[in-house]
């Protein structure tokens, strides 16, 4: 009698159980760390542009 073809809508419960198990065992991942201004490389530059920009805005009318 030739085999049926593998249903993917039928859980392999040995599989799912050997899963769990390895992933009770396994340790949380830890967080990546992060940057304070992120991973781009321009964050600096940009962050300072608009502080100036602000500044300018702020300052310029008491000048004036």
């Amino acid at each position: 009698m030739p085999r049926r073809p593998e249903d993917p809508r039928v859980a392999d419960l040995r599989r799912y159980r050997k899963a769990r198990e390895l992933q009770r065992r396994r340790p949380p991942p830890r967080p990546r760390s992060e940057r304070l201004l992120g991973g781009r490389p321009r964050a600096g530059l940009i962050l300072l542009l608009v502080i100036l920009a602000l500044a300018a805005m702020w300052l310029l009318p008491a000048l004036l």
